[in-house]
């Protein structure tokens, strides 16, 4: 692993302006029919991932646009609409297109009702969900967002076989102060990122084809959930919320990303209270939890959402990025052309 930023991106390759990136990835989205808010969405998403050092989630990712794209078959279908609740069929649409519109969608029915919930099923992955939590909570609204983060690859507690999904859950609270609170973490471990850095698995977190516990990234069949049996319970209740609930596929019939399920809820605060009353107690936990004395000496206690690493967020470099070289290289060409992404260019290598 890399002890700092700094380590992290000088092992990464060429050094690029962040405009000239996002620049360059509002074209070749725009080549692509992408404009507008959920082209910059997108941008945002995948350019925040990568200077946050989840490299997974970042400027590789969006290199593999066009094959998602491949798998349109449609408008968007908004399936059921209701009061507070509404359903969308995504047919085959970007994740990240699908979430925006889902999430929006959930924020208009809190602002109108007190609470807003989207179900929606059928698009490809929309990376993180930070981004939609963040955008609710933005609004003055409190956010909680699932999905079933299969087909499966988490096995029940004391199970030797994938069943779930990692199956993340995150919540956003409004603040005064500007930028809000999010909780965002999976109910598993994950095993891609060690892929990637070429480094061991964590003991007794993962699970190979024999049912054994592994630490090599290759050999990993089967994650567990964090928490023993009340990880397990909570990995199990979003597998049935964004499954069932949603009416999208759970568990072994969950076949490939687009049979799964995701779930945006917004309340409002002003249910039960006033929204400047809501931000300035939980402004004021905030404060009491980062001034709680740390264990360690010199230590310091952070919000969850706060600290990337061991370095806080707000450190992270902003006006420029170190990026792969060849990352660079197809996202030049993806810009000017629709064979720029992994999925289009192999003729390129």
């Amino acid at each position: 692993e890399y002890d700092t930023v700094t380590e992290r991106i000088n092992v990464m390759g060429v050094t690029v302006k962040i405009e000239e990136i996002k620049e360059l990835m509002r074209k070749a989205l725009a080549l692509r029919g992408i404009t507008g808010e959920y082209a910059e969405f997108m941008i945002s998403d995948y350019l925040e991932s990568e200077l946050e050092g989840h490299r997974t989630h970042g400027l590789s990712k969006f290199l593999t646009v066009d094959a998602g794209l491949s798998r349109r078959s449609g408008e968007m279908k908004l399936l059921k609409q209701k009061g507070c609740y509404a359903q969308v069929d995504g047919n085959g649409e970007l994740g990240h297109i699908a979430a925006l519109y889902s999430t929006n969608l959930a924020i208009a029915a809190a602002k109108e009702h007190g609470v807003g919930i989207t179900a929606l099923k059928n698009v490809g992955r929309y990376s993180r969900i930070t981004p939609y939590a963040r955008k609710i909570s933005g609004e003055g609204l409190v956010g909680m967002i699932t999905n079933n983060g299969g087909p499966a690859c988490v096995a029940p507690f004391g199970g030797a076989k994938a069943m779930f999904g990692t199956n993340p859950l995150c919540f956003s609270f409004p603040s005064g102060r500007g930028k809000p609170y999010v909780f965002d973490f999976a109910t598993s471990q994950k095993v891609r990122q060690a892929i990637v850095e070429n480094r061991p698995l964590p003991d007794n977190c993962f699970i190979d084809g024999e049912g054994n516990f592994t630490t090599d990234p290759e050999k990993a069949e089967a994650g567990v959930p964090f928490g023993g049996p009340k990880g397990y319970a909570l990995c199990y209740a979003l597998e049935v919320m964004t499954g069932a609930f949603v009416g999208a596929k759970m568990g072994y019939n969950a076949r490939d990303e687009y049979d799964l399920g995701y779930l945006f809820v917004a309340f409002s605060p002003e249910m039960f209270t006033t929204l400047d009353t809501f931000t300035e107690e939980v402004d004021a936990l905030a404060g009491d939890v980062r001034g709680c004395p740390p264990m360690k000496p010199g230590g310091q206690v952070f919000v969850p959402g706060e600290i990337f690493g061991s370095r806080p967020v707000s450190q992270i470099p902003s006006d420029e990025a170190e990026v792969e070289e060849d990352v660079y290289r197809r996202l030049k060409i993806m810009s000017v052309s629709l064979e720029g992404g992994y999925e289009n260019n192999k003729k390129l290598n």
